[in-house]
């Protein structure tokens, strides 16, 4: 640690806020709050990140509460190496219901805009939450759609005539009635069936003692649409309150909550979350983690939560769900019924983390290379390179890319080569190797293994050129004539020709080959039938562009008509003439 932190944690305030430590590239590494920055981040003075960090920036608040809504909103952004957090998050739907409009709408949404809206979530199981807004658009007739309602429309859209929607697009409903509907689907969102079906019940009863049948009818379908939903839900309690139950397992540096919200008795749904999990991260630090991560955001909390471990800065996430109009239970060490189901909830994570681990396994082939040529990991992301030339003139590139000893086709890249005169070889596989490292330390990611087509002369030049990076890749070598695997010092790789892991890496120099030989091609193809088009009146830049990119190459070209050359945009049948004399004589 350097001695500049050390003196600015001395020199930190006795207040409230959020620190943000920051490694060695001005990069955030770690995000914590805390009511008294000094006491915390003196705690922090022996911990294992800290050899890792050179500077710290603190943001006083004016309360612990408002450091908590300040460091879920940094984290979010900066997403730092040692926090808690959600993986992909980005990817979670929300359900959110625009109460700030006059009829209001039930949209999917990512975005967690504070806009007045009520948002229900997060929801792992994208069919789970389909099928909640097709019951709440069945039931109720709430508007899905993105239309401006304040427009008055001729007639409603297909929704309505398949009964989903109610229409208030085309004034078919008032707004008090509509308003009504959306009260009661916030009711069935946050679980409270009965209450409603005592509601809507009543409503029914009133109406058909008025004789309001049609009014009556409609109360009805809803009525037993809801019952029909809540027999689905299986009743796992008897006291009626209203709990959440989060399960959780951890390996390393990744972890699994498992969720269930139960509402009246009822298992209402089940949720499964990964975390990304820093191995030196206590369970009462996933616990608070986990907590701010999944009730931050939305609208109604539950009236108990029932977890394993106590949660850190437990009392700073109460006064929070306080200020927001709730009030939350926290149950550590539950008996009887909620006892069971925390102990389903965590049984549930620790068979969903260790299926994930299990699907992650690393392939024998790729053990056995990492075997056969000591590595100290498999290499999971394997590059190979080649180059294709003919002279100076139409020299290229490739590198390809293996992910778990698959081809991994977005990592393809080809290269002209640039700035060589003559045939060399060895120069050529230098500037590639280096172009494709220099774009990977960009992306702040890297390999675990590189393949160069070639020899030893081939295999000297791209070290060169990793070296001149300051990276550490391991890096060998197939020669395509002998077969002979070579290793960074030049020796000779003794690994069974008939063996898998070498057939792998075969596979691989022959597609790297294969790829920088079919633009090889492309190229001399497009050179010569500028050539060849040149020398015709009438066949400028723009037409020449036109005719390769409809036939694609001259050996096409050649084989075509002059109908066929005719209907080329912007080629006409005398010009088409002229070209098919020109490839025929």
């Amino acid at each position: 640690m350097k001695k500049s932190l050390k003196e600015k944690i001395a020199q930190s305030p006795l207040l409230p806020g959020v620190y943000l430590f920051k490694n060695h590239r001005n990069k955030i590494i770690y995000i914590g709050k805390a009511s008294n920055l000094k006491n915390r981040l003196t705690s922090y003075l022996n911990s294992f990140f800290m050899d890792q960090a050179v500077d710290v920036d603190m943001i006083v608040t004016n309360s612990d509460v408002e450091a908590l809504t300040l460091e879920e909103s940094l984290i979010k952004m900066h997403k730092p190496k040692y926090n808690i957090r959600l993986k992909d998050d980005k990817k979670f739907p929300y359900l959110r219901i625009t109460t700030n409009e006059d009829f209001p709408r039930i949209l999917f949404t990512r975005d967690l805009t504070d806009d007045g809206s009520l948002i229900f979530g997060p929801y792992t199981n994208a069919k789970a939450l389909r099928r909640t807004r097709d019951a709440l658009c069945r039931i109720f007739k709430l508007v899905s759609c993105t239309k401006d309602l304040s427009k008055n429309y001729v007639r409603p859209c297909l929704e309505f005539y398949l009964g989903r929607c109610s229409a208030p697009c085309t004034h078919n409903i008032t707004e008090s009635e509509y308003q009504s509907l959306v009260r009661k689907g916030i009711k069935f969102l946050r679980g409270s069936s009965d209450e409603l079906e005592k509601t809507i019940e009543k409503q029914m009863w009133q109406h058909a003692e008025s004789e309001n049948f049609e009014a009556a009818k409609i109360l009805r379908d809803q009525l037993f649409a809801i019952r029909k939903i809540s027999q689905r839900q299986q009743i796992v309690t008897e006291d009626n309150i209203s709990r959440d139950i989060i399960g959780t397992a951890r390996i390393r540096f990744h972890g699994v909550a498992c969720l269930f919200r139960i509402r009246e008795n009822r298992l209402q749904s089940k949720e499964t979350y990964d975390l990304k999990v820093n191995p030196q991260s206590g369970d009462g630090e996933i616990a608070s983690a986990f907590i701010r991560l999944i009730y931050t955001h939305i609208s109604f909390l539950p009236r108990q939560i029932v977890i394993a471990s106590m949660p850190a800065d437990w009392d700073i996430q109460q006064r929070w769900f306080g200020e927001k109009g709730f009030k939350v239970d926290l149950v550590v060490k539950p008996k009887g019924v909620a006892k069971n189901l925390l102990d389903w909830a965590k049984k549930n994570a620790e068979n969903e983390i260790s299926t994930r681990v299990a699907k992650k396994r690393i392939s024998p082939v790729l053990i056995e290379i990492q075997d056969k040529l000591h590595l100290d990991n498999a290499p999971r992301w394997i590059e190979g390179f080649d180059v294709s030339n003919l002279g100076d003139k139409f020299a290229v590139g490739s590198s390809v890319a293996f992910r778990d000893g698959k081809p991994y086709k977005q990592y393809y890249r080809r290269y002209r080569i640039k700035r060589i005169a003559g045939q060399d070889d060895f120069a050529m596989m230098r500037q590639i190797v280096r172009r494709r490292l220099e774009d990977l330390k960009k992306r702040k990611s890297k390999p675990g293994l590189l393949l160069i087509d070639g020899g030893k002369g081939q295999l000297s030049s791209a070290l060169r050129a990793i070296k001149g990076l300051e990276t550490d890749i391991p890096t060998f070598a197939l020669a395509k004539r002998s077969d002979e695997l070579y290793d960074s010092s030049g020796k000779v790789i003794s690994i069974p020709q008939t063996s898998k892991g070498f057939y792998l890496l075969k596979r691989l120099r022959d597609e790297a080959h294969r790829f920088a030989i079919d633009y090889h091609r492309k190229l001399r193809g497009k050179q010569v039938t500028k050539s060849l088009l040149d020398s015709i009146t009438g066949v400028g830049n723009l037409r020449k562009l036109m005719i390769f990119k409809y036939f694609g190459s001259i050996e096409a070209l050649r084989k075509a008509s002059e109908k066929e050359i005719a209907k080329v945009p912007g080629i006409g049948p005398k010009t088409a003439k002229l070209i098919y004399e020109a490839l025929h004589t």
